[in-house]
């Protein structure tokens, strides 16, 4: 029993010797398909930020329309003003109300519909401004636009729906939504 005891405690003094060297051997894991899958995705981005600004440029010609008439933020999401409102501006926390029709930019399909609050009972989308899950060109566009504008948002795919698509909305896609502010709660 004694000599069982002097093992056990001589292995244990092993372990105990061993265990840094063992610790130290494998602490890094292996990212690199990680990082090369981000690489990917944000060469992606920037391809298509070029494409589809191009896109959106043409839009913009085919309907006449000139840097006057348009914002284009440093996202690179663009605003055309069709009416100016005078009511209370759109800010996080404020219950608001959209009347909006969803649209392709590209010309080939620019005039199909994708989506529209005519479809909804009360014929508009309303929610409270910054706790409800939208893309980042509408979260954008909406932050921008107060109680009685309408404007235009041409948002590039990368605020919109990305690499992914979603539903009717293929991959890399920029979409348009003609888009109303008809209440904001005071």
């Amino acid at each position: 029993m004694l000599r069982f005891r002097a093992q056990l405690g001589l292995l244990g003094l092993l372990v105990l010797c061993a265990s840094p060297a063992l610790w130290s051997c494998n602490t890094s894991i292996d990212t690199s398909a990680f990082d090369a899958a981000v690489k990917a995705d944000n060469d992606s981005i920037a391809k298509y930020k070029v494409v589809d600004d191009t896109i959106i440029q043409g839009y913009l010609k085919r309907h006449s329309y000139t840097a006057a008439d348009y914002q284009r933020t440093a996202s690179g999401l663009y605003l055309v003003t069709l009416t100016n409102g005078t009511g209370a501006q759109v800010v996080a926390g404020k219950q608001i109300s959209v009347k909006y029709t969803g649209k392709y930019v590209s010309k080939a399909v620019e005039n199909k519909v994708f989506d529209t609050s005519d479809n909804a009972p009360s014929k508009s989308f309303d929610y409270t401004v910054g706790a409800t899950s939208l893309i980042q060109g509408w979260v954008e566009g909406v932050s921008l636009m107060r109680q009685g504008d309408r404007k235009l948002l041409l948002i590039p795919s990368y605020l919109a729906y990305g690499t992914r698509g979603y539903g009717p909305i293929p991959r890399n896609t920029p979409i348009l939504f003609d888009m109303q502010i008809v209440t904001v709660s005071p």
